[in-house]
């Protein structure tokens, strides 16, 4: 038994061996290449269809049917407000339009009457003139409680708030009982899947940055992703003498309206000495990349990194050298040691 035991480990360390020397670590060449220099900022990216959603008319929250994170059809129900005031103002105006449409009805008939005494020669002419001006007083004072009376139930149907379009809620700034007022936001919507990044340039990058119009963004710890389309305001901010870049039709993997990310602006090009950002290892202080040795090993190398370039690498300013391999997964080439 334990002869077979014995075998089996035999076999499998055979086998853990045969699956390292069929998957080699892979590698990259240091070398000087020609890179895009650039200005690396901040920014901040944005929702480019976002509403601030708030009430049109005073009172109570009854109802809040959403919470933040939950994506809304267009037209589904979001929050409902005490409507009993609007609906006593209603029935308030709709009396005063059936009071109206009696004197109207009173005028009318007044002015019918009128007209036939005239005919009769009973009555003068500025008396059928005094008649009829009642008249179009009384169906212009009923043409105006009408409206009234429209807008008091356009007030009414504020009460209940729906989803202006297709999205997701980021914000809910009400609660059940909170009281609303007309302009106070209530909750933030946004539609996905159409983010920018804005980010600000001083005054003395901005001709190297129009002259390029290309930026990346770092979606993910060291992986960059090209912006398709870069527009600069045009106009500059006096207190801070930069102005706006927007980074449009940007990679929507991993991005938030509202999240910080790295930016670089495309400025020119330079030769320098990089590698692939996959090959550097961040350990706390320590920053190094395991080399590739004449025999296969991988050694750990100290390193001192210099400008990103996003895709295309980073900057070594010392620790490697031209001709030489670094692996690109050094976790694995540690443990490989």
């Amino acid at each position: 038994m334990w002869v077979k035991l014995l075998g089996s480990i035999v076999v499998l360390a055979l086998g853990a061996g045969s699956t390292l020397a069929a998957d080699p670590l892979a590698t990259a060449d240091v070398a000087l290449r020609q890179v895009p220099t650039a200005y690396a900022t901040d920014g901040l990216v944005q929702a480019v269809r976002q509403s601030q959603i708030a009430a049109q008319v005073p009172g109570r929250i009854l109802q809040v049917a959403v919470k933040a994170g939950d994506r809304v059809a267009a037209g589904q129900f979001l929050l409902r407000i005490d409507d009993r005031e609007q609906a006593q103002n209603v029935a308030g105006q709709q009396a005063q339009v059936a009071a109206a449409q009696a004197q109207l009805a009173n005028a009318e008939a007044n002015l019918t009457r009128t007209r036939e005494l005239v005919t009769k020669k009973f009555m003068s002419s500025a008396t059928l003139d005094q008649a009829e001006a009642q008249a179009r007083s009384a169906r212009a004072q009923v043409s105006a409680l009408q409206a009234g009376a429209g807008a008091a139930s356009a007030g009414r149907s504020h009460t209940v708030i729906s989803a202006p379009y297709a999205g997701v809620i980021s914000a809910v700034n009400i609660e059940q009982g909170d009281m609303a007022s007309p302009g106070v936001p209530l909750m933030t919507l946004y539609a996905p899947g159409d983010l920018r990044v804005l980010a600000q340039v001083p005054q003395a990058r901005l001709a190297a940055v129009r002259s390029q119009s290309r930026a990346q963004i770092e979606v993910a710890p060291g992986k960059w992703l090209a912006a398709g389309a870069v527009k600069l305001m045009p106009a500059a901010d006096a207190a801070t003498q930069s102005t706006e870049v927007r980074l449009e039709q940007i990679p929507q993997e991993g991005l938030l309206p509202g999240a910080s990310v790295r930016v670089l602006l495309a400025t020119g090009e330079a030769q320098r000495l990089v590698i692939p950002n996959a090959a550097v290892l961040h350990r706390g202080e320590l920053v190094a990349a395991y080399v590739q040795t004449a025999d296969g090993r991988f050694l750990q190398r100290l390193l001192r990194l210099g400008e990103q370039f996003g895709a295309a690498g980073v900057e070594v300013l010392a620790g490697l050298s031209v001709g030489e391999k670094v692996a690109l997964d050094p976790v694995r080439a540690g443990m490989a040691r």
